[in-house]
């Protein structure tokens, strides 16, 4: 079962979510549970094995969920009496940790072209998982793309079917080569979960795309949310500039950060 335990942790972080391992290292006196179990506890709330059961493990979920926010591992000791926390009278000590496993950010690029290529190469070298999806097969084995997850040549519908989308850890990024694909993946994506989405393009273009999705049917607010024209204003125009200055805005939403300088005279 502990290896299952484990395998379950990799799994979810395999799908880009959070998960954790509860530990637990002794139980002394009357007390539920074996040295050395094990649990996992999923961002969603799922558990898999146990440290016990009663109110105990329960109490652990419970600390355990809310503390993925800031993803701090934690030791716990419980006193089982009716002086303890938990007001039990069994008697004895509790004791374990508990530890996060964050997953890597993703980061889904649309479009093999110049500037998807050199911005797959910075995001990997920042602990991004990339995946690029474009149909044109030739563009696979660009050096830029030696250190990405996934190159999906597949049409869009087919590719987004195969993603796990994550309201906190997934960031999309549309380079396609088009008008009409840039339109066509929005409307396949806009009401999935992420945490990033920006589009390149001139303001014309942003603006042809939004009057056209809008009279679809498209939520103008879903649209307004789209960083596009995409990237922080750094950049000299060229293709290195411009994938360092969408990395930047992706970095400043990630970290939560201004983007302004931090010069303090």
């Amino acid at each position: 079962m502990k290896a299952e335990i484990l395998e379950i942790i990799y799994e979810e972080n395999k799908k880009g979510k959070d998960a954790s391992l509860v530990f637990l290292i002794e139980n002394k006196g009357s007390t539920p549970g074996e040295d050395n179990s094990l649990m996992a506890v999923l961002s969603d709330g799922r558990s898999f094995g146990t440290i016990g059961g009663g109110k105990i493990e329960a109490d652990v979920i419970r600390r355990t969920i809310e503390g993925f926010k800031d993803g701090k591992s934690f030791e716990f000791d419980y006193n089982l009496s009716k002086d303890g926390e938990l007001k039990m009278s069994c008697g004895g000590n509790s004791r374990g940790f508990v530890k996060y496993f964050k997953a890597s950010s993703r980061l889904i690029i649309f479009g093999a072209g110049h500037v998807s290529q050199k911005l797959a190469r910075i995001a990997t070298k920042t602990n991004f998982e990339v995946t690029v999806i474009d149909d044109r097969e030739e563009f696979k084995d660009s050096p830029d793309f030696a250190g990405i997850k996934e190159y999906l040549a597949e049409s869009i519908d087919e590719a987004i079917e195969k993603i796990d989308f994550d309201k906190e850890k997934t960031y999309i990024v549309l380079c396609t080569r088009g008008h009409s694909q840039d339109a066509e993946v929005l409307r396949n994506i806009l009401d999935k979960e992420y945490k990033y989405l920006g589009m390149i393009g001139s303001k014309a273009k942003v603006i042809s795309v939004f009057k056209d999705l809008e009279e679809e049917g498209y939520d103008r607010d879903k649209l307004n949310k789209i960083y596009t024209p995409i990237g922080l204003d750094i950049d000299n125009g060229s293709v290195e500039e411009i994938a360092i200055s969408i990395m930047a805005e992706i970095l400043m939403i990630k970290n939560k950060k201004s983007g302004q300088s931090q010069k303090f005279n």
